[in-house]
């Protein structure tokens, strides 16, 4: 048995770019009933709303509690780094990785959205609503981030066609 993988999750919660991630300030994180984050700014400057499982909810709020006593807390910035201040993408996308390895995943932070995407085509979501719910506005991404599982899906399909 090999390390996990990050699709061994049966409801991963959306997935978002590290760097969306950072942009994220201290009074942003909604923790609603919905379980909807209120709209991000994404690459190109597009609003998208990103949504997040109830236990996500609940980490956030445990690091929303903690955040608020360290020495740095003015700091606008979600996200605070070892030294201080806003982490950046770098440092989330390091961060997870060592988590990763720590647990015995193979992990990064775009896994995440491949894995994402993954999911949802596997699932029977629709094109349009992943692109939506990803901030794309080319349908060549469907084509990139549906191709990391495309030939198990053709299969699974076939064997669901075919009654295999």
């Amino acid at each position: 048995m090999g390390a996990k993988q990050p699709h061994d999750d049966p409801d991963p919660p959306q997935a978002t770019r590290e760097e969306d991630i950072v942009k994220e300030h201290s009074r942003t994180p909604s923790l609603d009933a919905q379980l909807v984050r209120p709209s991000t700014t994404g690459k190109g400057d597009k609003q998208r709303t990103v949504r997040f499982t109830y236990d996500t909810s609940r980490a956030l709020d445990r690091y929303a509690r903690e955040r608020i006593k360290h020495p740095t807390a003015r700091v606008s910035a979600l996200w605070l780094g070892v030294r201080g201040g806003p982490m950046t993408a770098s440092g989330i996308y390091q961060m997870i990785e060592r988590r990763g390895r720590e647990a015995g995943v193979a992990v990064n932070p775009h896994k995440f959205r491949h894995t994402f995407s993954h999911n949802w085509f596997d699932n029977g979501g629709a094109e349009g609503d992943l692109m939506e719910l990803n901030g794309w506005s080319s349908p060549q991404m469907l084509a990139r981030y549906g191709r990391s599982a495309r030939s198990a899906r053709a299969r699974r399909h076939y064997d669901d066609v075919m009654g295999g």
